[in-house]
């Protein structure tokens, strides 16, 4: 399949007639884990496109992390739900819990933030339970005190579990204390519902999670296309530049967006000498998504506002086809392959994902 695709950057207001609402698209910290993979192309054998749909179809539906900035949650999560399908038969309405894997990731730190290795680790060391059973909450505690009363009350408001308890929203120590200790009504520390998800995770993880190897990182382009053409769907950590994602929280750096090609989930490229690749930097950070598949015939066109304040044309040939974690209302909401929507994906240009994104394999 070839196609051509203008992508205009043209700044737009958002006010409260806004159809965009940039908190419901929270980043993640700068995305430090910075391994692109090695471009191999003359070598690669690849089939030019895998089959997308098909992929897209062992996916789990497109959820939405809220206000919060577990993006690297979120595509961990979606990525063990689809191998779980895959490997064990499980139909498309399961659902495991962003909340638990969030606390086991983050907690002991102040702020969101994680990466896959870290997911991938976790969730083979204590498996995941259902999202009925720890259910999450889109809501960000350490910017409303009032939400984690009950759970971080008893704490040290100065101290650092008291601020992270806020971020995964109950005590960080919950995680090495026995089952008495959470169970008495009469302690500050009760949480049966804590309780319940650990030993459901635990279960989970001694009938399920038999790791292959803990070598996640794919590291170089044949070999995350030739896992996409068998199937397997992919996590890719990447920086986040403004301009190239439509992404309006670069306003304040001046940098440009289109609500139009948000919308249609288009995510160009941070072209050198452009005020998107010179500004987006100065407000670090990044996100994680689900890699689904790749063409590598279609061609994006992109007009990009330059330093110099003039309107420069770039032709990118390639992309991948991925599964966001912003809810299907907003991002990529009018997103279609060959005529079919699938709202709540986007696709990437290969150029942006090759040169600044790193993509890792769960070995499940």
């Amino acid at each position: 399949m070839k196609a051509s695709l203008l992508l205009l950057f043209v700044f737009t207001a958002f006010g409260a007639n806004g159809s965009v609402n940039y908190d419901l698209a929270p980043l993640d910290a700068p995305y430090s884990d910075h391994r692109p993979p090695q471009d191999d192309s003359e070598f690669n054998k690849s089939l030019g496109r895998s089959d997308v749909t098909a992929n897209i179809g062992w996916q789990t539906p497109v959820r939405s992390q809220g206000y919060r900035g577990t993006c690297s949650i979120f595509s961990a999560i979606a990525l063990l739900e689809s191998r779980m399908r895959i490997r064990y038969g499980f139909t498309t309405d399961l659902d495991l819990s962003e909340q638990y894997l969030e606390y086991l990731s983050v907690r002991g730190r102040t702020t969101d933030g994680s990466n896959s290795w870290t997911n991938f680790n976790n969730i083979a060391q204590y498996g995941i339970p259902n999202e009925q059973t720890l259910p999450y909450d889109t809501r960000d505690w350490s910017k409303d005190t009032s939400l984690g009363k009950t759970r971080c009350g008893y704490l040290d408001r100065e101290s650092t579990n008291y601020k992270s308890c806020l971020v995964v929203q109950r005590d960080p120590q919950n995680l090495f204390r026995n089952d008495n200790e959470l169970l008495n009504q009469n302690s500050s520390l009760f949480d049966p519902e804590f309780v319940r998800a650990r030993t459901e995770a635990a279960a989970f993880k001694n009938q399920y999670m038999r790791f292959q190897s803990y070598q996640y990182q794919m590291s170089n382009v044949s070999q995350i296309k030739q896992f996409l053409e068998a199937g397997y769907a992919l996590t890719m950590g990447i920086p986040i530049y403004y301009g190239a994602w439509n992404h309006g929280a670069g306003s304040s750096e001046g940098i440009e967006t289109n609500t139009e090609y948000w919308h249609q989930g288009l995510v160009g490229h941070p072209e050198p000498g452009s005020v998107d690749y010179q500004k987006s930097p100065k407000k670090a950070a990044g996100h994680s998504i689900v890699i689904v598949g790749y063409d590598d015939n279609l061609e994006v066109e992109v007009s990009v506002k330059m330093a110099d304040g003039n309107m420069k044309t770039f032709r990118y040939k390639g992309v991948y086809f991925f599964k966001n974690s912003w809810g299907t209302t907003s991002f990529g909401k009018d997103f279609q392959i060959e005529g079919s929507p699938y709202p709540g994906y986007g696709m990437i240009t290969q150029k942006y994902a090759h040169q600044h994104g790193t993509f890792y394999h769960l070995p499940l």
